[in-house]
């Protein structure tokens, strides 16, 4: 009897593991990240095609940023996708390797006089909004001069930027542009908007899990080996084909899991 109820046991253990449902979160992040069934960004699908290939569950909710780093700090939910690296952020949070780039900017009305040279200096006269929570550069978010606003999300900045209450947005470059081109609070205004040269920061795009979470580890391997295995099949091939990403998006997708060219 002992010996049936010990193998019973075995037997739930091992059911549960592999039924586990991993809970994801993040913002809206198109083109990365889509709230949208039908096609729900590539970063959304590789992860989850993923750790289907290991057998594993998984679900995503799409809330405010700020919201899904609590969510995850208090192990809410596995992990958070989407996440630039920042040093803060990294004595909190395991970091996967990078799926991807984005590129952050400032944002201005089209006919407004900004004089940005490249330097925080230069940004001093203006006010700039960002998301709350969100990472533009190290020096940008530790400077304590400049006049920075934060508010929910990159919709509510470009949209105070279009109202002209304040001069510039802080936030990805081709975030902003999928919002400005699809978002129908955006698209109600006449106002152009357009992107400041120098780029603030390229960043790269991880997959972040707290370090207080018991799971966090086991979840990193799980989905790196994912990964590797649906490069390999070339499945994650196929997902980015529909998204018609570039031969540079594509490197930087694949490079940090294998040492050969791409597929």
């Amino acid at each position: 009897m002992i010996t049936r109820l010990t193998c019973l046991c075995c037997l739930l253990v091992c059911f549960t593991l592999n039924s586990q449902t991993w809970r994801l979160v993040t913002e809206p992040f198109p083109p990365f990240l889509i709230d949208n069934s039908e096609k729900p960004g590539w970063v959304h699908e590789v992860v989850i095609a993923a750790l289907k290939s290991q057998n594993k569950k998984a679900v995503i909710e799409y809330t405010q940023w700020a919201r899904a780093l609590k969510l995850a700090k208090r192990h809410k939910h596995i992990a958070v996708l989407g996440a630039f690296y920042s040093e803060e952020r990294a004595k909190v949070f395991y970091y996967s390797k990078p799926l991807g780039f984005a590129n952050v900017v400032l944002f201005k009305r089209q006919d407004a006089v900004i004089r940005y040279d490249g330097s925080l200096e230069s940004l001093l006269p203006y006010t700039i909004s960002k998301g709350e929570d969100y990472v533009s550069s190290e020096e940008f978010t530790n400077n304590t001069t400049l006049g920075i606003t934060t508010t929910r999300d990159l919709v509510e900045s470009l949209y105070l930027l279009q109202q002209e209450r304040v001069d510039l947005v802080a936030g990805t470059q081709e975030v902003a542009e999928y919002w400005l081109a699809h978002n129908s609070k955006l698209q109600n205004s006449d106002v152009v908007i357009t992107a400041l040269k120098p780029n603030i920061a390229t960043h790269q795009l991880y997959i972040i899990s707290a370090k207080s979470h018991p799971q966090s580890i086991e979840f990193q391997n799980e989905l790196e080996k994912g990964l590797v295995e649906i490069i390999n099949n070339g499945q994650a091939e196929i997902i980015l084909n529909r998204y018609h990403l570039s031969d540079k998006e594509k490197q930087a997708f694949y490079s940090p899991f294998i040492r050969t060219e791409m597929p």
